[in-house]
């Protein structure tokens, strides 16, 4: 990944572009109901409604700004609030950082859904992983229905920052898939990521319009939560790279956090109404929903799965009296369960090993960093040659470390290792070959292809499972407590 272009869209100020797209009208509101700011294209969309910047808002809105919560990132919708010049608008009324309301009129196209002609809808709690995975198919097909758009991609964030496809939905005229492809982090980056989580949807009805200007009493207004919020440069390049005319991202949320990316895309301009909108939305918050509970339940298997698989642990070592005495047993059982290649374990200078294990040099410089320089009681990765510094060339490229003082002071280190796993990762594009541009305005900018491009990834391991760290832990307050009664 091109770490010059990841830092460049991080610093972009998204929030603060000062502009909106032009398919709708906005208005900022202080506190004391007086327009601060307003898009400049107001009295044209909005026809006879002139207001500027000073003016009181008008009852009609202003009944509606009464009744929006107070606190920052409070949101309201409301379907045909408004009749201007023979159109009808919908409103979306938001609380940004600043304690301001955000208004934003757009034109309340005639799509009502046909519920009838949509994808059946699932209910119920899924019973394992391969039918949360047809959930997952089914709820993009839903998606493309109520949406019209036609690509609609189940986009899900890795653990590594990367995204990848993992369920999509296209129609027959739509070239190519990006089903199971990788995309680097830089793609959807951090700060990009914050305004999707604190947003219901994100629309791009037409990524060619030119956007508008906001003017304004003082300063530049926060538009981080106002979908009519104008797009990023980078983001347009990337999606006329891509073909796509309108997009529609709607946010997977798992117990507050960004799961991944409901992403439609479409070869032509697409304008959905507010109910259209909301439809979507409430059924990826339903999914999500389902998703955390699944989530949940699997970890609550898992832990009690958990207690029985290590009371087994902790009667080897009562039988043998101690973690060193029982490793003929112990080293080859840790490894099963936490499927590793090796494990070494380190008690002060006393040392065991089981199977493919650091080399002296590189045990040395790991155990050194593990005890010395990090501060967590448990660190994993699959790539120590990037991620530990000065680690020497070593036939293990995975990691699992775990570390814990004894109540005598003894300190104990568990090394769970796996070797270098060489493997092709499918990407969406060339992710180290963002295109140089050098028009004065855009420094860097994405890749211009998004064909598969296969990539041979050395140096890694097999990633770790989501679980691993759950395991880890329960692991290291068993082998404390063996350790102190030994």
């Amino acid at each position: 990944m091109n770490k010059r272009f990841l830092a460049e869209c991080e610093r972009e100020r998204l929030h603060l572009s000062g502009h909106i797209q032009p398919h709708g009208a906005l208005l900022v509101v202080d506190q004391a109901a007086r327009i601060t700011h307003r898009s400049c294209n107001f009295p044209a969309v909005l026809g006879d409604e002139i207001l500027a910047p000073g003016d009181l808002l008008p009852p009609v809105l202003a009944a509606h700004c009464d009744t929006l919560p107070g606190q920052a990132g409070a949101r309201l919708h409301v379907r045909h609030a408004l009749s201007s010049a023979g159109l009808s608008f919908d409103l979306t009324i938001s609380r940004n950082a600043a304690g301001e309301r955000v208004l934003e009129l757009t034109p309340a196209p005639d799509d009502d859904l046909d519920w009838q002609g949509l994808p059946a809808k699932v209910v119920g709690q899924p019973r394992d992983h391969d039918e949360l995975a047809a959930r997952k198919q089914a709820l993009v097909e839903r998606i493309a229905g109520i949406t019209g758009f036609c690509r609609v991609m189940y986009y899900r964030f890795r653990q590594d920052g990367d995204g990848e496809v993992i369920a999509e939905a296209r129609n027959p005229d739509v070239y190519g898939s990006y089903l199971g492809l990788r995309f680097p982090a830089s793609d959807i980056p951090q700060i990009a990521r914050e305004l999707y989580r604190q947003s219901p949807w994100r629309l791009i009805p037409d990524a060619s319009a030119a956007p508008v200007a906001v003017e304004g009493i003082d300063g530049v207004p926060d538009l981080g939560l106002a979908d009519l919020r104008s797009v990023s440069p980078v983001h347009l390049v990337y999606l006329a790279n891509m073909g796509v005319q309108a997009s529609l991202s709607l946010p997977v949320m798992v117990a507050g956090h960004l799961h991944g990316l409901i992403a439609c895309h479409h070869h032509q301009p697409r304008l959905l109404s507010l109910a259209v909108l909301e439809a979507a939305a409430g059924e990826v918050r339903t999914h999500g929903l389902v998703l955390t509970a699944f989530i949940a339940q699997h970890r609550i298997r898992l832990v009690d799965g958990l207690v029985r698989r290590f009371s087994g642990i902790e009667d080897i070592v009562t039988r043998a009296g101690g973690l060193l005495a029982a490793w003929d047993t112990l080293g080859p059982l840790l490894a099963d369960e936490l499927e590793s290649e090796g494990v070494h374990l380190l008690l002060d200078a006393e040392q065991v090993a089981f199977g493919e294990t650091f080399e002296p040099e590189a045990l040395a410089r790991v155990d050194e960093w593990f005890c010395d320089e990090l501060a967590d009681a448990l660190w994993l990765s699959d790539t120590l040659s990037s991620e530990l510094p000065g680690m020497p060339m070593s036939r293990i490229a995975g990691m699992v470390a775990i570390k814990g003082r004894a109540a005598d002071g003894r300190m104990l280190r568990v090394y769970l290792t796996r070797q270098e796993h060489i493997h092709e990762v499918a990407w969406g594009g060339n992710p180290d070959k963002p295109v140089e541009h050098h028009d004065g305005q855009l420094g860097i900018a994405p890749r211009r292809s998004f064909e598969k491009w296969i990539e041979k990834r050395m140096g890694h391991s097999r990633p770790w499972e989501n679980e691993t760290r759950l395991l880890g832990l329960r692991l290291r307050e068993m082998l404390l407590d063996v350790a102190n009664r030994y």
